[in-house]
């Protein structure tokens, strides 16, 4: 079995992108700056945008928000999802993500 991942900002300074998670099953996060930020996803190209619970992964506490408010790394399930986004951005000049592929 391969695996891989697809890379890209979902945030760069004021500038707002979608991934296409593909077959892809594991988002994780991390902002840049001071700030906040959500992680929507879609099911479909064309379907409403949900917000997405993440989990802060910090040494062994491990806690859930819809929330980003540090420069922690976050990761959250995406199987079966179209995309995913950032939304309500504010003070982080990027938010990077990770999507692990098999």
């Amino acid at each position: 079995m391969a695996y891989c991942t697809v890379n890209g900002n979902l945030y760069d300074n004021g500038i707002t992108a979608e991934i296409k998670v593909g077959q892809g099953t594991d988002l994780k996060i991390q902002a840049t700056g001071t700030g906040s930020c959500q992680i929507t996803g879609k099911l479909t190209s064309n379907g409403a945008e949900e917000i997405l619970p993440m989990i802060k992964v910090a040494g062994d506490t491990f806690s859930v928000t819809t929330t980003i408010t540090d420069n922690g790394i976050y990761t959250t399930d995406v199987s079966n999802l179209y995309s995913v986004s950032a939304t309500s951005v504010s003070g982080f000049t990027k938010v990077y993500a990770t999507i692990a592929e098999v």
